[in-house]
């Protein structure tokens, strides 16, 4: 019998994900030949399969606008789709804000400083 597909939910998805996203955002300066460290190379590699299953079963806006901005500041774009990379990072960091308030405050069991 195969393995089944455990698939976390929106709330267990970015308690793991949001403090990596952060922590990627902190050091998006350092870029090694066209590589600028995402939000997966800050999750624990023994969670990478879930948070994948999870990716692939959810299509999410906020998702794809940090792919974009990681791809964009990888090859050292000044924009994306007309705004300037620091604008786009700090609407980012807005719609952080936004999920910690509408997933990880209501969490009882969220990581501390979320």
């Amino acid at each position: 019998m195969g393995k089944s597909k455990m698939v976390m939910t929106k709330q267990e998805f970015y308690s793991l994900y949001i403090p990596a996203l952060e922590k990627a955002l902190d050091t998006d300066h350092i870029n090694i030949g066209f590589k600028v460290k995402g939000p997966e190379d800050y999750i624990d590699t023994k969670l990478q399969v879930e948070i994948e299953n999870y990716l692939e079963e959810h299509e999410d806006v906020f998702l794809e606008k940090v792919a974009y901005y990681f791809d964009a500041k990888s090859h050292n774009f000044p924009s994306i789709e007309g705004v300037e990379i620091e604008v786009y990072k700090k609407k980012i960091k807005i719609e952080i804000n936004n999920v910690k308030k509408g997933f990880l405050d209501n969490s009882t069991d969220s990581p501390a400083g979320l």
